[in-house]
């Protein structure tokens, strides 16, 4: 993954290095500028991701660079820095426009904090700026999904080598995952990073429609093919027009829309409902998911073998949402900017004691049920008690737990924090304070260890 690059615009040479050398060991690439008139040509120079420009600065301060910045660039991330943050100061750099205001003072951690959630929220605005772009028709490219967990930069790197499949219309592509996953996410990715992006893309739930309903809105018909048919229509796959065609939870058909299915991936031939003596040819290609065991379907009959081995000439599994680790946090500020925008309101923060609930849940209900929380936080405000007491199952459900469930869940609870919080204290001397190298040997992110650290009140060094 390219760094992110970062522009320092100080005066103050010290805090210019002492910065560098904290964000170089992050990861990021560092450009400096010490004098204040030369920074906007240096800023349309490097073309930074973000820029920490400092206040007081002799011959131009940071509010006059931070005015120019924003002539040329509404998006990029600025944070202002001082070590006279009073709040006339915060106040005047957010009228200006600031992403946030930093103390210089402080220790690096808290600068590391602030960056790397301006940056994480200027990315997720870039994503939906690309919808918006999109006319809500979808994602872009795989690296438009949300998640940067190991197993979703899998998934994205199979998104990027299938969509090249797209050029034959014989290599299908077979999905699967739990419900909730968002499968329907991953096919529209591909779709859209293929050479068939500029025509339709149609998606049918085949678990939403009757059996009988399944076949007519697949293939169409023709007028009088059955009762009420008193028109010709269309069938998704002719209006597909050599786009792309995903069905979805396609274990719920029958054994003889199957056949038919097999016969259209295998040939290119189907039929109208009402036109059986007359063929018809497609060219679209074929995308199907389902949660269903399929190996134990074909044992039980209740899906073709043929059929499965001839859709499956790729294979892409989408991991549960438990899986994922950090991206929940991701995911989470994703649909709150999502929610947000819906309402027309001010995104609301992500409370720490709320983030450590969302990396400690299990999330029977994936990414969907994420969804549905985040968009009750977003509604209340982070306010309503049951987004805290209550499993996030009684949230979405809207049912209370029982006192007795309730007392046990945080007995469970209490007793799980204690061995954490221990885990995290050994971690942190093992390794001298380092929070990077301590977050490395706990298998989790250096951000989940911050929160974590503030969570218990543990000291550490950076």
């Amino acid at each position: 993954m390219t760094p992110k690059k970062v522009l320092m615009v100080d005066d103050d040479l010290e805090s210019i290095w002492r910065f560098t050398d904290v964000l170089t060991s992050q990861g990021y690439s560092v450009s400096r500028c010490a004098d204040p008139k030369q920074a906007v040509d240096v800023f349309l120079r490097e073309k930074p991701d973000a820029v920490l420009l400092d206040v007081k600065m002799p011959g131009r301060d940071g509010f006059e660079v931070l005015k120019d910045i924003r002539d040329r660039d509404r998006n990029v991330c600025v944070i202002m820095l001082s070590a006279y943050g009073g709040s006339s100061t915060v106040v005047e750099a957010l009228k200006l426009k600031a992403d946030n205001f930093a103390d210089k003072s402080q220790d690096t951690e808290g600068l590391l904090l602030i960056l790397e959630k301006e940056l994480r929220t200027k990315d997720l605005e870039a994503q939906l700026r690309g919808l918006k772009r999109d006319n809500g028709h979808g994602l872009k490219c795989a690296g438009d999904i949300v998640g940067e967990s190991e197993v979703m930069k899998a998934v994205k790197r199979q998104i990027e080598q299938y969509a090249e499949y797209a050029q034959d219309a014989s290599m299908t592509i077979f999905i699967t995952g739990d419900n909730g996953v968002g499968k329907n996410v991953v096919a529209e990715a591909l779709h859209t990073q293929s050479e068939r992006r500029a025509k339709p893309f149609k998606h049918l739930l085949c678990s939403n429609l009757q059996p009988q309903l399944v076949e007519s809105e697949l293939f169409g018909y023709e007028r009088g093919a059955f009762t009420d048919a008193y028109r010709s229509k269309k069938g998704l796959i002719e209006a597909a027009d050599g786009g792309t065609v995903f069905l979805d939870e396609i274990g719920t058909l029958t054994p003889e829309v199957q056949a038919k299915l097999l016969l259209l991936v295998d040939t290119g031939v189907y039929f109208k409902l009402g036109a059986e003596g007359v063929s018809k040819t497609s060219e679209a290609w074929f995308i199907t998911a389902t949660n269903l065991d399929i190996p134990k379907a074909i044992r039980e009959s209740r899906f073709r073998e043929d059929l499965y081995y001839r859709l499956n000439q790729a294979w892409i599994h989408v991991p549960s949402l438990r899986e994922r680790g950090d991206d929940v946090i991701l995911l989470a500020e994703y649909f709150i900017k999502l929610e947000s925008e819906k309402l027309g309101k001010s995104p609301v923060a992500l409370k720490p004691e709320y983030m450590d609930r969302l990396l400690s849940y299990r999330w029977p209900g994936n990414v969907r049920q994420l969804q549905s929380v985040i968009r009750r936080y977003v509604r209340t405000e982070g306010a309503d008690e049951r987004l805290y007491s209550a499993g996030f199952e009684d949230v979405s459900n809207g049912k209370e737990s029982g006192d007795g469930a309730h007392d046990l869940k945080a007995a469970r609870n209490e007793a799980v924090e204690g061995v954490e919080k221990k885990r995290i204290i050994d971690a942190l001397a093992r390794f001298g304070g380092n929070r990077t190298k301590a977050a490395k040997w706990l298998g989790i992110s250096r951000r989940s260890l911050m929160y974590k650290i503030k969570k218990y009140g543990l000291p550490g060094r950076a």
